[in-house]
């Protein structure tokens, strides 16, 4: 914490003025790159018209935000793997609710979908938008681990997501009987 008030220009009290602990400033940081990420997606998803659209307008989103703040993306997703249940952390559960925005936002798009013919109606909405979210994540954290074998094909990692987003649409899309 001494160090971060040096770079600010503050004392250490001062600093703690703002922030309870380092945890929350650590939740403070990772929750600037979530709402960051929210306007995104309410951008992308907002120009569509279609359920299956938007729901792909969400992995757009996640797409441009990681290729754009790969800094805050990183940290989004080593925070993922490593939460705390401080009950006392502001920040932590700011976090959540923007967590569960998320997640209602792709049910909006699910449903949207399924009245317009777009979505298959077979589908749980809420186990679906949580798997669309979880998988999305999962899919940038590889992304960081297969550098190598993408630059040896000549690909990189964002047609590696760009690609596993598309796989996602296409299982969610509802197909034409005979096709």
């Amino acid at each position: 914490m001494e160090t971060i008030a040096a770079e600010l220009e503050l004392t250490k009290p001062a600093l703690y003025r703002y922030f309870k602990n380092k945890e929350d400033l650590y939740y403070s940081v990772i929750l600037r790159g979530t709402i960051i990420l929210a306007e995104m997606m309410d951008v992308e998803v907002a120009s569509k018209k279609i359920g299956i659209e938007k729901i792909y307008a969400t992995g757009i989103a996640y797409c441009k935000f990681y290729k754009e703040y790969p800094d805050y993306s990183k940290l989004m997703l080593y925070s993922k793997n490593n939460n705390t249940d401080s009950k006392e952390c502001m920040n932590l559960q700011k976090l959540s609710e923007y967590n569960i925005n998320h997640l209602k936002i792709m049910c909006d798009a699910i449903e949207i979908g399924k009245e317009d013919g777009s979505i298959r109606t077979d589908l749980d909405t809420f186990m679906t938008a949580l798997y669309l979210v979880e998988s999305t994540m999962a899919i940038m954290q590889l992304s960081e681990k297969i550098d190598e074998p993408l630059k040896s094909l000549g690909k990189g990692k964002e047609d590696f997501i760009r690609h596993s987003l598309m796989l996602m649409r296409n299982s969610l899309e509802k197909k034409e009987s005979g096709d």
